[in-house]
């Protein structure tokens, strides 16, 4: 069993915090934040970007072709990000960065598409190839928001996360409710909305779950969704109990917050 967690919409950014007079340059993206995280964990973990999957080879860091921009972040306050337009790939792009994935993935692995997406593909491409996965025994996890997501539900990935703000965006619905009801297609094992300050809630099986977070300084959100969905992998691949791998995916995601190296 492999966890392959993708990123198809790279970010190379400089980010300014205030007061600290610190500049960061990082290598960002979703997917690239949940391979940490797990890798952390001791959790094998694979991270790949679109562009790695363009050229069929292993990650090749900064590519000139991922988004850049730069993130202001003041401790306690929302991060602001100002970033180029995303990517956009060719449909020959788009059928070689396919089959990448149909080749690569073996039954019984993870795979984990996180975050926004390089744009151009043609309709139907998420659906189709996430249910081509699924039939091959791949457990498949989408952490989007639009149109990705959209067709995630429509192919009935495993698991469905996102944020409130991006729950609504996607369903064009108000409210953690109705938008989990929206966002479970046939198959789907759960849907998780995480809500901030307020903890995340979550639909298994048919089972309702609310699990509150934790009441922390926060210095930077930034990634603590990414952590929460590293958790919830984890807990699964361990076989735990969803009310505890929900309780510890809150509580990572709040230390993450405060600043707290996991």
């Amino acid at each position: 069993m492999r966890v392959w967690c993708f990123t198809p919409n790279p970010v190379r950014e400089r980010k300014f915090v205030v007061g600290s007079g610190r500049a960061e340059i990082s290598a960002g993206g979703k997917g690239r934040n949940v391979a940490r995280q797990l890798r952390a964990w001791g959790v094998p973990a694979i991270s790949k970007t679109i562009f790695d999957a363009l050229v069929w080879g292993s990650d090749v860091g900064s590519d000139p072709r991922e988004r850049v921009g730069w993130a202001l972040v003041r401790e306690g306050e929302e991060r602001i990000d100002f970033f180029m337009m995303d990517p956009e790939i060719n449909l020959t792009g788009w059928a070689r960065i396919g089959k990448y994935w149909r080749q690569v993935l073996r039954k019984g692995d993870w795979w984990v598409v996180a975050g926004s997406s390089a744009t151009g593909w043609p309709k139907g491409w998420w659906k189709k190839l996430i249910s081509d996965l699924q039939k091959k025994g791949i457990s498949i996890l989408v952490d989007s928001r639009g149109a990705l997501l959209r067709e995630a539900v429509e192919a009935g990935a495993d698991w469905i996360k996102c944020n409130l703000a991006e729950a609504e965006e996607t369903t064009g619905l108000k409210g953690v409710d109705r938008c989990i009801r929206s966002l479970k297609g046939d198959g789907t094992t759960g849907v998780v909305v995480t809500l901030g300050k307020d903890g995340l809630a979550a639909e298994v099986n048919g089972t309702p779950f609310f699990v509150s977070a934790h009441k922390v300084r926060v210095r930077d959100a930034t990634g603590s969704g990414d952590v929460v969905t590293a958790a919830l992998i984890y807990g699964e691949i361990l076989n735990l109990p969803m009310e505890q791998t929900f309780k510890r995916a809150a509580e990572d995601g709040a230390l993450h917050a405060k600043g707290k190296i996991l």
